[in-house]
């Protein structure tokens, strides 16, 4: 198998298909790993200074976001469902990176961005969170089987933790 299904991931998005559409594919995987780890640090590196601090906040979201699927699908028995939801959420997250990426630059520009333009690519920024939200909850769903409003608790809670865990990591990495 050497392709990435772009299409799947997007069907996805738009939530027309579920993780299960996605091929059980071990190979296909550490390519998705890998390319979520460049889009990553592409967003992730023009607000921050430091190389470092990126690297470990995209290492941190994989280590959540791997022990979030894992812990979510053994609670309902259904850990064999884990390859496909982990590929499903990799594989619709590089999407959002690069739909965020031109949001982050504007978002990073400085004094060159006049005001309107921030306050437009933040809200630009919110509905694009809130539509990854949604999408990780329709992924969650279909995966362990449970009701729209369940996976939408789970998958905000998800984003609290990340962006909690995350300022904290960022806090402690500043003060080192």
């Amino acid at each position: 198998m050497n392709f990435i299904p772009v299409l799947s991931f997007m069907r996805i998005m738009g939530l027309m298909a579920a993780p299960q559409d996605l091929p059980y594919a071990k190979p296909l995987l550490m390519r998705v790993i890998i390319l979520y780890v460049v889009s990553g640090m592409l967003v992730l590196l023009p607000g921050s200074t430091d190389l470092f601090t990126s690297i470990v906040l995209i290492l941190l979201d994989l280590l959540l976001l791997f022990a979030f699927i894992q812990f979510c699908l053994y609670t309902r028995n259904n850990s064999a469902r884990f390859l496909q939801t982990f590929l499903a959420c990799l594989g619709v997250g590089i999407l959002f990176q690069l739909l965020a990426l031109p949001l982050v630059l504007i978002l990073n520009a400085g004094t060159e961005a006049s005001q309107a333009n921030n306050a437009v690519s933040g809200l630009f920024y919110l509905l694009l969170v809130s539509w990854q939200v949604t999408v990780m909850a329709h992924i969650l769903r279909h995966a362990m089987n449970m009701a729209m409003l369940l996976s939408l608790l789970l998958s905000f809670s998800y984003l609290m933790a990340v962006i909690f865990l995350s300022n904290q990591v960022v806090g402690f990495l500043a003060s080192v």
